[in-house]
């Protein structure tokens, strides 16, 4: 009997001034796949869209002149290793003290400083939207913590659909994977697919590249 997936009911860095084993499976054994099952309406966006998010525009400065945080930033250049030791299936606060101090956690993310910035990945269908809290600018802490929290949302029938036919394989691996190492599989089972399945099992977080579309426009890496 076929598994089958199921739903839930210019890239540049900055330094600031110093502040005083479990089971798997593989893709073979996914021989093939009915359509998911529809998944139940949820009663509002999984994000903020960007023209909600956005009430008050502010300026943004030319892409040449946007730069990110050196903790949050994304080196090409093969075998380069990411300045955090990050994976994103655990809470942010697993770095403190280890490889960021709370100083350092609540820097700012970008320079100049954005009122939120937007995060793409390939598989995701909706941005993962950044917004800043008190201090009015998006700190590194903003942005951990709202990957963490989106990736744990389920997805949905339409956003699994959008996954382009090559990955689905991997991503369904993915969500396999993810509910036999959970505590309880059934139960994991039932409530399906999540938005941290749409990476294909890349968990460790390399930084953040810029885009062409907008400086507060900003890609995942993952490994």
């Amino acid at each position: 009997m076929a598994k089958r997936v199921s739903f839930a009911p210019v890239n540049a860095a900055y330094s600031p001034i110093p502040s005083t084993p479990s089971p798997t499976f593989s893709t073979a054994s996914l021989t093939s796949f009915s359509d998911p099952p529809t998944p139940p309406m949820h009663p509002g966006p999984m994000f903020n869209p960007r023209f909600e998010a956005k009430k008050n525009p502010v300026p943004k400065p030319p892409l040449d002149e946007m730069n990110i945080h050196f903790f949050l930033a994304f080196n090409p250049l093969k075998g380069s290793l990411p300045a955090l030791d990050y994976d994103v299936t655990h809470p942010p606060t697993f770095l403190l003290n280890s490889q960021i101090t709370l100083p350092e956690i609540h820097e700012a993310a970008t320079e100049p400083p954005l009122p939120a910035l937007y995060i793409t990945y390939p598989t995701l269908l909706a941005p993962i939207s950044v917004l800043a809290g008190d201090v009015g600018y998006v700190t590194i802490s903003d942005v951990f913590h709202t990957i963490y929290h989106a990736l744990l949302l389920p997805t949905t029938a339409k956003e699994y659909k959008t996954v382009p036919r090559d990955l689905v394989p991997e991503v369904n691996a993915a969500y396999y994977e993810r509910c036999e190492r959970g505590p309880d599989t059934q139960r994991q089972l039932q409530w399906g697919i999540k938005r941290i399945d749409l990476l294909g099992g890349r968990h460790r977080f390399l930084g953040l590249s810029g885009t062409s579309y907008a400086t507060d426009v900003w890609q995942l890496n993952v490994d």
